[in-house]
Formats: C-alpha cells, structure tokens, sequence
C-alpha cells in the first residue's frame, strides 16, 4: 500500500494521529472531529468523496489526484506566538500544477474565540493579528467580528501554498454535523473576504491572493456512526 498519510512520520491508521493531537487521548473519541477526520480519510485512501464532490465543479481542481496529506500540520505563521496546526493538510496534483487543500474538521466544535475576545491589546497578538491580515487581505481594524481561527487556518494554507509552489488553494471545512454548526459563522468569514458562500456543499470562486488562487469550502459528510 502506498503511504499517503504523514504527521511527522508514515501513518498506516486513523489511531496513528492520536500522538500528535493537541490533547492526545482526550481528544481521540467517536463523534469528535479527530476522529471523524481521520475515519474518513483513512477509509477513502484518498480524497473523501465528501471532498472530492465538492471541488470536482471547479474546472481547475476536477479530477484532483492525492500525492499526500499531512495531519494535524503545524504552520509557523510568524515569531509571535504558536503554529497553525491544521487537521489535514492535503497536495494535489491538478492538470495545471499542484495544489493544496487546508481541511479544518468540525462536528459541532466552535471556532473558538471572536477576534474581539483573542485580542488583548499585547504587543504580540497585535503584531500577530496585523500580520494575518495582511497574509488573507484583510483591514485589522475591521476584523473584530470574525472568529480567530478561521484567520489562522487560511493563512497557513495560503503559506503552505506558497512553501509548496502551488497556485490554487482552498481552505476547507469537513463538517461531520447534520446540523451545520456554526455554519453562519463560516458563513460571515467567507463574506468578508469577498468570497461569500450562502450554503454547505459548495466551493466559493477563487481569489487571488499574492500570487496564489484560494478557495473557500464547506463541506457537509457524515459521521462514522451514520
């Protein structure tokens, strides 16, 4: 079997990511997003079909073939505070050149906190937070509403598109809730980056941002318990 599956070493299971997880253990149960995440994975050895439906319809990511995903990927985004440490970073190889997909993987876990409620006014997180902006093209005075990790997770899929050499890019949500949870929040992120998405299951238009082509997603799958 061909080893598509890293987090600092060849993965051969979904339970080879617990050691790697924020939490370990604790954060390794049924019905979580860590789990589901790499139950779907795992069991498509490749793209879930939950994913690939959704950006089959853009013309440049349709018949995306998988080289390699990397779980819980940490992103260095700057020296002010800690990685990005996305679920499932995924390099594609596209007709037009390679690509890559950011999957942030939710049941009906928040966002955390509103970047109101991350800020504090340190020195840090302000040069942190500017900085951010500037990555996703954002006004860091008018960000205040949207919800921090949303901000953190796009950059570090724009900077891994960059480190890659990749010109497309989506930064995605697998959503294992029938319910949508916190969908409206996604929904007011994707508004303000001029990529607004009124809907799950579908995949925004791109927007170029210094030099590479992104993409939002929602994508709506179903538990391992379904």
């Amino acid at each position: 079997m061909i080893r598509r599956f890293f987090s600092g070493k060849p993965l051969a299971r979904p339970e080879d990511i617990i050691p790697f997880l924020a939490r370990g253990e604790f954060q390794w149960r049924k019905s979580r997003s860590a789990y589901e995440a790499a139950h779907s994975w795992f069991g498509a050895h490749d793209l879930p079909q939950s994913v690939r439906e959704v950006i089959e319809g853009d013309s440049v990511f349709a018949g995306a073939k998988l080289i390699e995903a990397f779980f819980e990927k940490e992103t260095d985004l700057d020296t002010f505070g800690r990685p990005s440490q996305t679920d499932v970073l995924a390099l594609l190889r596209l007709k037009s050149g390679l690509g890559v997909l950011g999957i942030e993987a939710k049941v009906d876990e928040t966002f955390g906190p509103l970047i109101s409620e991350w800020r504090d006014g340190s020195p840090r997180k302000e040069q942190r937070l500017s900085g951010l902006a500037i990555r996703v093209g954002f006004d860091p005075g008018i960000v205040e509403k949207l919800r921090y990790q949303l901000l953190h997770r796009t950059a570090a899929t724009l900077i891994e598109a960059e480190r890659y050499g990749a010109c497309d890019a989506a930064m995605i949500i697998q959503s294992f809730d029938p319910n949508h949870a916190w969908f409206d929040e996604f929904r007011l992120f994707s508004e303000a980056m001029s990529l607004a998405l009124d809907k799950p299951g579908k995949l925004s238009p791109a927007l170029e941002i210094g030099g590479i082509r992104l993409r939002l997603a929602w994508v709506a799958d179903r538990p391992t318990s379904c």
